[in-house]
């Protein structure tokens, strides 16, 4: 039986982490399954799973929803908490990591609101938690000592999810500098789910472990900067509704089925998603493809891509005005189905020829 074989057939909340055991890297800690992402791992390019072998199980809207596991949290007195750094700039460790979903859960309407909570160190997580829009949350660097584990998450949850806003609000969200992992859990797992969010910023975060590292539905204006998504099935899922998203300057990899997919028509009737850009990133060592995309304008420029299984980048047939230009295929090249896409400065030319 080989290697593709027994993965594909692992139940899909285990997929990531048998890939991450596949590439041999060296746990430092039970949940830390790598410090640096291996390069130039070769894939097999046998034919990939169908979408819907992909898909099995999956659940937009329950994915897209924030499970409340909490029944009951003490209230944070009026004056605020006593002993914080300052009244809205304050650590984890001031707060207690087992005291952060309650502190999240109560957090909107005290006197530490609209503020700046700092992981700093690392911390075991056994519940979902949401932040409240206008809030930041960040650790000490992508690979520092702050650090969310999440653990037997129920099936479909997203660890950490932003406060749904629209159709109307705004969400002003940052996540920066921080690691955030899956140590147990059910299926179809997300680490951070931004739907319902409207402007999120995700800067410096390493997420990885989960079957979508990043999951959005129905989530606009989403930004993610200089961060890392690896060893996660899906590394990033675009669902309907999810308009205007930039990722740049990012590494992702080790995926078992793609790294990046948005949805389309082809995946159900109905209005889906449009306006996104991929930019500056490295693409690597996903186990069926790099990118997967079946919507509305979506930009992708400036990438490099290597090792990415059957396809670095597929483009089916329900996408429409598609461009793919500037890159880098090292060793990839662009599976096109569609008659809209643009290719053109690609190196070398024949993996998307210019037209």
């Amino acid at each position: 039986m080989s290697t593709t074989f027994r993965i594909f057939t692992r139940p899909i909340a285990v997929r990531a982490a048998v890939l991450v055991a596949c590439a041999s890297v060296v746990a430092s800690a039970a949940y830390r399954w790598s410090d640096d992402l291996v390069e130039g791992i070769a894939h097999a390019q046998t034919a990939p799973p169908t979408n819907a072998q992909m898909l099995a199980g999956f659940d937009a809207d329950a994915m897209s929803t924030f499970v409340d596991d909490i029944t009951s949290c003490p209230g944070i007195p009026p004056g605020g908490l006593s002993g914080l750094f300052k009244d809205r700039f304050y650590f984890l460790s001031e707060i207690g990591c087992e005291n952060l979903p309650c502190f999240l859960k109560e957090v909107k309407n005290s006197e530490h609101a609209n503020a700046t909570l700092i992981v700093d160190e690392e911390c075991d997580v056994y519940e979902p938690i949401q932040i409240p829009a206008r809030f930041t949350l960040a650790g000490v660097g992508p690979a520092g000592q702050g650090v969310l584990a999440f653990w037997n998450l129920p099936d479909h949850a997203p660890a950490l999810s932003v406060e749904p806003v629209l159709p109307s609000g705004v969400s002003e969200n940052v996540i920066r500098d921080l690691w955030i992992v899956r140590g147990s859990g059910g299926t179809w797992n997300s680490g951070i789910n931004v739907s319902g969010g409207n402007i999120v910023r995700l800067e410096n975060v390493r997420v990885s472990g989960f079957a979508v590292g990043l999951f959005g539905k129905d989530a606009y204006s989403v930004l993610v900067d200089k961060s890392t998504f690896y060893g996660n099935a899906f590394n990033m899922m675009l669902h309907r509704g999810a308009n205007h998203w930039r990722v740049r300057d990012s590494t992702l990899g080790l995926a078992t089925f793609y790294s990046v997919k948005v949805f389309g028509p082809s995946d159900g009737p109905g209005a889906w998603n449009n306006d996104h850009l991929f930019s500056g990133n490295r693409f690597e060592g996903s186990l069926v493809g790099a990118m997967m995309l079946g919507s509305y304008a979506t930009m992708v420029e400036n990438n490099r891509f290597e090792s990415n299984g059957y396809n670095g980048v597929y483009i089916t047939g329900s996408a429409t005005e598609t461009r793919v230009h500037s890159n880098v295929f090292s060793s990839d090249v662009v599976n096109n189905q569609s008659l809209g896409t643009r290719c053109g400065f690609n190196i070398p030319n024949s993996a998307c020829p210019d037209n």
